[in-house]
């Protein structure tokens, strides 16, 4: 818990320090350039921005503390208000595009194992180099290009269609292009450390003695070396679900997704401070979640891990 609240400390320090030595200043970007010296003045008063650091700082921790956000400069509202519901946003887009990642990673590094060197092998390698290589906004921007703009097939923008109700076909056809964009580079890792622990495992001696004693290769892989690539692989899925966080920000911008990474981009472009703090902290405290469910999950898969303190 001590190590939990100390991270999202740090987080919060280094975001508030970085937000205030960047060039900008919300009451300017507020009043307009034409803002006469006065307005500045009292709205820079009225926002607390002519406290030092230290002390806005310390005030900020202290509501934060009380489970206080604080208000959006720019939106006028609660930022907990403003975070709950682009935050339901980001995960109606992160969860199903790390379940694919999942799934495909998976599938297609056991494949890629259990038949290397043959075509599904190489097929599979081929996706991984690709995933691996390209950049995920240029990614999502050759899907609009080719499946949007050229083809039709799919909305390229928004969370669903403009002036419509939204409906779970229409949002799900704008999920489309996002997920498969979010979905990718995370499967290209998970497919690769698959394949290469599962054929670690496949060399070793008990594989062999499980052929010996009649069973299949393939039905050796799946009853015996399987079950020991699942530590390697759930500590890739840990890490693949921090980057799928992470790389929604770039996601949701590049398709106009109304989740917490675009807030949390136009929040610091227009320097509404408490947003951004508030943003990063949700961020962090989900990304030290992860990472401890993920450790919590080796005993269950491992029981030689649980006498480890892992």
């Amino acid at each position: 818990m001590m190590m939990f609240l100390f991270v999202l400390w740090g987080v919060s320090l280094t975001v508030f320090l970085a937000l205030h030595l960047a060039p900008g200043n919300p009451a300017q970007l507020l009043l307009g350039s034409f803002a006469t010296p006065e307005a500045l003045s009292r709205l820079t008063l009225e926002l607390g921005l002519d406290q030092p650091l230290p002390v806005q700082y310390g005030h900020w921790l202290v509501h934060v503390f009380h489970g206080d956000l604080g208000t959006s400069i720019m939106l006028k509202a609660p930022v907990t208000t403003i975070l709950a519901e682009r935050l339901h946003n980001s995960v109606v887009l992160a969860l199903p595009a790390f379940i694919l990642a999942t799934v495909l990673g998976i599938l297609a590094g056991l494949l890629s194992g259990m038949y290397r060197r043959g075509w599904v092998d190489h097929t599979a390698n081929t996706v991984m180099f690709v995933g691996l290589a390209m950049p995920v906004f240029w990614l999502g921007l050759v899907l609009i290009l080719v499946f949007g703009l050229s083809l039709g097939w799919l909305p390229t923008s928004g969370m669903a269609s403009p002036g419509a109700e939204p409906n779970l076909s229409d949002v799900t056809r704008h999920l489309i292009l996002p997920v498969l964009t979010l979905a990718l580079a995370p499967a290209a890792v998970i497919a690769q450390i698959t394949r290469s622990t599962l054929l670690d495992e496949i060399k070793q001696d008990y594989v062999r003695t499980g052929v010996a004693k009649g069973l299949s290769a393939n039905r050796a892989v799946v009853r015996h070396a399987l079950r020991n690539t699942w530590i390697p692989v759930i500590t890739t899925l840990g890490l693949e679900m921090n980057y799928v966080i992470g790389g929604s920000v770039l996601v949701e911008n590049v398709f106009n997704w109304p989740g917490i990474g675009q807030l949390l981009v136009q929040s610091a472009i227009s320097r509404d401070y408490p947003v951004v703090l508030g943003a990063s902290l949700i961020l962090a405290a989900i990304f030290v979640v992860v990472n401890f469910l993920v450790e919590a999950s080796y005993g269950l898969v491992d029981p030689r891990q649980r006498g480890h303190g892992v």
